[in-house]
């Protein structure tokens, strides 16, 4: 276990917490980039749909790493941007 005793592990947010932190930043960014998510979702080639629930409020969908890469590179952001608050303290 990497050294760390099981109280650590709880230390996590949990899965939704990450999800709900990714899909806000998601739709800041596009928000402030003037994104259109149905135009930006053929970008990255990923149904509108599925994007939308993405950045709907509660980040009703989780991402793997590479459409998280996919949707960083295509904004013009950083994965630590896509991810800031994930790591910050509950």
């Amino acid at each position: 276990m990497c050294g760390g005793s099981m109280q650590e592990v709880k230390k996590f947010k949990s899965k939704d917490d990450v999800q709900y932190i990714v899909g806000t930043n998601v739709r800041k960014a596009c928000k402030e980039k003037n994104v259109n998510l149905m135009e930006f979702a053929e970008e990255i080639d990923m149904s509108y749909e599925y994007l939308r629930h993405i950045v709907s409020v509660g980040g009703q969908k989780s991402l793997s790493f590479y459409s998280m890469y996919k949707i960083a590179k295509t904004l013009g952001i950083s994965m630590d941007e896509l991810c800031e608050g994930i790591f910050d303290k509950k």
